[in-house]
């Protein structure tokens, strides 16, 4: 760890328990604070949840269209006639 950080930390501390006011300060000017946080919060959940339930609908639409494209393919494959692409063999 960072010796400057431990200081720091140290004196924060020290401040807090010597200054019973300094707590309740910090903590009631920090409620506003965490009230922003947890709003921005579920907004940003929101609209990410969104986002995701549209990319999960565009995956679908794509795997239904190449679903589609695979049968068709496979249709026309089993609909074709035997020697009708000129692979036929010649007569001997």
């Amino acid at each position: 760890m960072n010796k400057g950080f431990i200081l720091g930390a140290t004196v924060a501390t020290g401040a807090l328990m010597l200054v019973p006011g300094v707590a309740f300060a910090l903590s009631r000017a920090g409620r506003p604070v965490m009230r922003a946080a947890v709003r921005t919060g579920t907004v940003a959940y929101e609209e990410f949840q969104k986002a995701g339930a549209e990319v999960y609908e565009h995956m679908e639409d794509l795997a239904a269209e190449f679903e589609a494209e695979v049968k068709a393919a496979r249709s026309e494959r089993d609909d074709t006639p035997a020697g009708a692409d000129g692979d036929a063999a010649p007569d001997a």
